[in-house]
């Protein structure tokens, strides 16, 4: 397959602006439900013993992957001109769990065994005493305190470092799997294991085009920091349609050849 059969970055994000236009009101919805909903579930961690909340994590985030079944639902119903409603977004409970839940499960356990090293840092940093404000007396000097700030920032720029790469590294292992969902929405017949094997095989020759599309989003991403993430509402629902798109495509353009080849 040719790159140039493919359309464009710039095609895909004009597809899903277009897509967007009177439907705004159901993505954000469906972002703020699927939002809400992780928030209530993350507060009822058993606070006090560390590894039993990050079992209970662990059982939640795989449980609520299965909410990303009945979001890609919504966006492929969007993004094909058809009806869709709120209700869509749980309808991977109520048609796809078992397969849903498998497939999450493998996402679960790829993100959670990649950010290990942030976590074991991360419990380090709460015992830490070079972390601990010192109290300020009239002795205290200025140097004290610079030298101080000067130490924290340094560990707590190592920790994001970290963070920044464990994400990194679990994004890279997810990407293969990432027409997943998607697919399990076209061939709600298939097994867990056969729709992974045919993500892997979709994505081949598909990888770089498909980060590079991340990447194209740096820019408005890094824009929603300087007015405190209210673009957000708007770029995550422009992000999913534009990837949702980037799934059509490459189907359509594998269809096509298949049927030219035979």
């Amino acid at each position: 397959m040719e790159y140039s059969q493919y359309k464009s970055n710039a095609e895909l994000k004009y597809l899903a602006r277009t897509q967007m236009m009177g439907r705004f009101g159901l993505l954000i919805g469906t972002m703020l439900i699927t939002f809400l909903i992780s928030f209530f579930c993350s507060s009822i961690l058993i606070s006090g013993n560390y590894f039993v909340n990050y079992l209970v994590s662990f059982i939640i985030q795989v449980i609520l992957s299965v909410l990303q079944v009945g979001t890609t639902l919504i966006y492929m119903k969007s993004s094909c001109s058809m009806p869709a409603q709120i209700g869509d977004l749980f309808d991977g409970f109520r048609n796809h769990f078992s397969t849903a839940l498998k497939i999450g499960l493998l996402f679960t356990f790829i993100n959670t065994v990649c950010m290990i090293p942030c976590d074991i840092m991360n419990m380090t940093l709460l015992n830490s005493a070079d972390l601990m404000v010192p109290e300020i007396t009239e002795t205290t000097t200025l140097n004290e305190m610079m030298e101080f700030y000067s130490v924290f920032y340094s560990i707590m720029g190592t920790y994001y470092l970290s963070l920044l790469a464990c994400s990194l590294v679990s994004f890279l292992l997810r990407l293969v799997f990432v027409p997943a969902y998607y697919i399990m929405l076209d061939f709600p017949d298939w097994s867990a294991m056969k729709i992974l094997k045919k993500s892997v095989e979709v994505m081949h020759g598909n990888k770089l085009r498909y980060v590079l599309l991340q990447i194209s989003f740096l820019p408005i991403l890094l824009l929603s920091v300087f007015t405190c993430g209210l673009t957000l509402i708007w770029v995550i629902p422009y992000m999913q349609m534009t990837n949702t798109n980037f799934y059509l495509d490459m189907m359509s353009v594998r269809n096509k050849n298949m049927n030219t080849s035979s």
